[in-house]
């Protein structure tokens, strides 16, 4: 080490550093993690205009969460230096996925005048994750793949509301 050159140029050259190093480059290209490709969403509505569901309205959507990495598990250990034996990278080409999910929503409203047909009312129920019961959803991976992180997803959600036009 020369006494001119500045601190963070000395620790380029430690084995800690050249291990980090070699990740960020070997990231290149890889699937980064909790991002999710192609998502898919679809969302419909309809109103009844006749009939004895003419003031009825219903509608529903349906999103698809493709799999999505949360990891990558240690790669070879090293065979010489000073960290002999230790796992110093990530084996980055065999990522650890979640499992593909679908989320489904509901919604039905009703249409009514009220006060003389001189008041237009709506009342609507909205059912978010309607098949969803709560979980914790692990979202990071340690190198021996055991889960360190997680999420809460929320149970299904219900939603009352109610409008009245003057």
């Amino acid at each position: 080490m020369n006494a001119d050159t500045p601190i963070w140029a000395n620790r380029r050259e430690t084995t800690e550093y050249q291990a980090t190093d070699q990740n960020l480059a070997s990231n290149v290209g890889k699937p980064r993690t909790q991002e999710r490709e192609y998502p898919l969403a679809a969302a419909t509505n309809d109103d009844f205009t006749a009939g004895r569901l003419k003031t009825l309205k219903v509608g529903g959507a349906v999103r698809s969460e493709r799999r999505a990495a949360i990891g990558f598990l240690g790669g070879a250990p090293a065979t010489s230096g000073a960290f002999q034996g230790a796992v110093l990278t990530l084996d980055n080409p065999k990522p650890i996925h979640d499992k593909a999910r679908a989320c489904v929503d509901f919604s039905a409203g009703y249409r009514r005048r009220v006060y003389g047909d001189k008041v237009r009312s709506k009342i609507q129920l909205n059912i978010q994750d309607a098949f969803e019961n709560g979980r914790l959803q692990a979202i990071a991976v340690n190198p021996e793949g055991r889960a360190y992180a997680y999420r809460s997803v929320d149970p299904r959600r219900f939603g009352l509301s109610a409008s009245f036009d003057l």
